[in-house]
C-alpha cells in the first residue's frame, strides 16, 4: 500500500470513529445512556454495524467513555479560548453562560451538559466511564484555575472557586432543562459573579 493510500485510509477510519463517538455523545446527552442502544448510535452515525465493533470492541461502555472524553474535551477547549478573551473572571462567566443559553434555547432545552447524563447513570459502576469523567473534570478544574490565576485570584481559593463554578453551572443546566427556561442559568451566573468579585472588593 502506498503512503497516500494509507493516509487516505487512516483519515477515513478516523472520520468513521469520530462519527460514532459524536453520534453517541448527542444521543446520550438527549435520551440518556440507558435509553440509547447500539442500533441508535449506528443509525445516527450512518456507520455500518461492523464498524462499531471494529473501533469499540468492548461495546457500549467503551464508546460511552470515548463520548465523555470527546464531549468533555470540547468544553475544555471552550473554557481555554474564552479565558483568553475575558477581561476578568466575571467576564469569563458572562461569556460562557451566554453560550450555554444560546445552545439550550437552540435545542429547545433538550440538550444539557454533554457528559453529565452519562456519568450520572454509569458511575461508579462503570470503571472506564468513571475514569473518563474524572479526567474531564480534572481538565475543567485546571482550565478554570488557570483562568483565575491569570486574573490574580488568590492561590488558596482557586481550586474551591473552580469547583463552585462547575457545580453551579451543572445544577443550573439541570434546572433550566426541567423548567424550560434559561432563568436558572442567569440567576446562577449572577450569584457566581458576586463570588468572583469578592477578592477585588476585599483588597480595596
Amino acid at each position: 500500500m502506498t503512503t497516500d493510500l494509507y493516509n487516505k485510509k487512516m483519515i477515513l477510519q478516523n472520520k468513521q470513529r469520530d462519527g460514532l463517538i459524536w453520534a453517541a455523545a448527542k444521543l446520550f446527552r438527549r435520551q440518556g445512556y440507558s435509553g440509547t442502544g447500539l442500533r441508535d448510535i449506528l443509525a445516527a452515525s450512518g456507520a455500518a454495524r461492523g464498524s462499531l465493533y471494529h473501533y469499540f470492541p468492548d461495546g457500549k461502555e467503551e464508546i460511552g467513555a470515548a463520548a465523555v472524553t470527546a464531549a468533555g474535551g470540547l468544553v475544555t477547549e471552550t473554557f481555554t479560548e474564552l479565558a483568553k478573551q475575558s477581561d476578568s473572571p466575571a467576564d469569563f462567566l458572562h461569556r460562557y453562560t451566554e453560550l450555554l443559553v444560546r445552545w439550550l434555547e437552540a435545542s429547545k432545552f433538550r440538550d444539557g451538559c454533554p457528559i453529565t447524563t452519562t456519568l450520572l447513570e454509569t458511575t461508579p459502576a462503570s470503571r472506564p466511564i468513571t475514569v473518563a469523567g474524572q479526567a474531564v473534570f480534572a481538565d475543567w478544574l485546571a482550565a478554570l484555575a488557570a483562568m483565575l490565576a491569570r486574573h490574580g485570584w488568590p492561590a488558596d481559593r482557586r481550586a474551591a472557586t473552580a469547583t463552585a463554578i462547575i457545580a453551579g453551572l451543572e445544577g443550573a443546566l439541570m434546572l433550566a432543562r426541567v423548567q424550560g427556561s434559561a432563568q436558572p442559568i442567569h440567576d446562577t451566573a449572577q450569584a457566581l459573579c458576586i463570588l468572583l468579585e469578592m477578592p477585588e472588593k476585599e483588597s480595596l
